[in-house]
C-alpha cells in the first residue's frame, strides 16, 4: 500500500504537551518573579527614587563588576521584562536566553537574591529557562499566534 498523506482537518488543536508546556512556562516565570525577584524590583524602585541602600548593589560591587549601580538596575529591569515575556510567551527563545544567562550568573557567582532561593531551586529554574530557550514556547503562546497570522498573510 503506498503512502498517503493525512487529510487536512483544519487548524491544529492543542494537545496535552502544549498545555503542560504552557503551565510549566507560566508558573516557573511567575514563581521566580514573585518569590525571588519581586523584592529586588521594589528595592530597585526605592534605590532609584528614594536613594536607599540596596544590598544587591553591594554584592555586585564586592564581585568587582564595573558600575554596579547602573548594572544592577539594568539587570533587574531586564530580568523582570524577560520573566513577564516568558509567562506570556512572546519572544520566548530570546527572553529564555536572557533569563538563562542571568540565572546562571546568579548561580555561578553566588549572589543572595532572596532568603527562599537555594542552589537547587536555581538549577531547576535554569533547566526550565534552558528548555524554553531551546524548545520555544509551544502552541499556547503569543509567538505561535503571531506566527500563524504571519503565515496567513503570506498566503
Amino acid at each position: 500500500m503506498p503512502f498517503q498523506p493525512l487529510p487536512d482537518t483544519g487548524p491544529e488543536k492543542t494537545h496535552a504537551p502544549d498545555a503542560a508546556l504552557f503551565i510549566i512556562r507560566f508558573f516557573a516565570a511567575l514563581a521566580f518573579f514573585y518569590y525571588q525577584f519581586y523584592e529586588q524590583v521594589r528595592n530597585a524602585v526605592n534605590f532609584i527614587w528614594s536613594k536607599t541602600e540596596w544590598d544587591l548593589v553591594t554584592q555586585l560591587a564586592d564581585k568587582g563588576l564595573p558600575l554596579p549601580n547602573i548594572l544592577t538596575v539594568v539587570v533587574v529591569a531586564l530580568m523582570s521584562i524577560a520573566l513577564v515575556a516568558i509567562a506570556l510567551g512572546i519572544f520566548s527563545r530570546i527572553n529564555g536566553l536572557i533569563a538563562t544567562l542571568i540565572t546562571g550568573f546568579i548561580l555561578i557567582a553566588p549572589i543572595d537574591l532572596s532568603n527562599l532561593l537555594n542552589p537547587q531551586g536555581l538549577v531547576l529554574y535554569l533547566a526550565v529557562f534552558i528548555g524554553i530557550t531551546i524548545g520555544g514556547a509551544g502552541k499556547l503562546s503569543l509567538d505561535y499566534r503571531l506566527a500563524g497570522r504571519k503565515a496567513k498573510r503570506k498566503k
